[in-house]
């Protein structure tokens, strides 16, 4: 005799009164999930409206959990992959506004490379010469700008501005160049690089 025939067997020795109900309000509320023995034998889990609540919690923050994950695995790199390139003192100390630039790699195609693919080259950064450092210079001239190029990092200073950039790889410092466009107020430094791998990759 189970817990379900021993409840029928009193309601029928003892007729329910007004007071008295058969809802799941009548279950103690100090247990947040109850066992009961079913007719089969086996364990069934009733769960009170506090139970539920906690159970959506939990399967909330294994979705958030899972959803931040996925967008660090689409990411590519990590933050703490990232190595920040230590400055000079001066640089850091310098009072000079920090100007906005913008870094592109240019790549010379040839009609082999094009067309044909018969070349050594792919659109991989590796397979260009070239790097492009766009900065803007809002309220400055081209007579007061000042732009020095080592083998390893680019400085620019001006009245207004102060910027240096090192670079990922070595470049020819003889063959480096720079434009100024007065309309955009742009300063545009072209650097050739000068990589261990390029005999390879050209």
């Amino acid at each position: 005799m189970d817990y379900i025939d021993l409840k029928k067997l009193s309601e029928m020795l003892e007729p329910p009164t007004a007071n008295s109900s058969d809802s799941e309000d009548d279950l103690p509320k100090s247990s947040l999930v109850q066992l009961c023995r079913s007719k089969t034998g086996k364990d069934t889990t009733i769960l009170t409206t506090e139970s539920i609540k906690k159970t959506e919690e939990k399967i909330q923050k294994k979705i958030e959990v899972l959803q931040s994950e996925e967008e660090k695995a689409k990411n590519i790199w990590q933050d703490e992959e990232i190595v920040a390139a230590p400055e000079a003192i001066d640089v850091v100390s310098d009072t000079r506004i920090r100007p906005e630039y913008d870094v592109k790699y240019q790549q010379f195609v040839g009609t082999e490379d094009a067309f044909l693919q018969m070349g050594p080259k792919t659109p991989l950064t590796s397979s260009c010469e070239a790097m492009v450092i766009e900065v803007k210079m809002p309220g400055d001239r081209m007579p007061g700008i000042c732009t020095d190029i080592t083998e390893d990092a680019v400085d620019i200073r001006s009245p207004k501005y102060r910027l240096h950039v090192p670079f990922p790889h070595n470049v020819h410092k003889q063959m480096s160049k720079a434009s100024w466009n007065s309309s955009t107020n742009t300063l545009t430094i072209t650097v050739f690089l000068k990589r261990e791998y390029d005999d390879i990759n050209f």
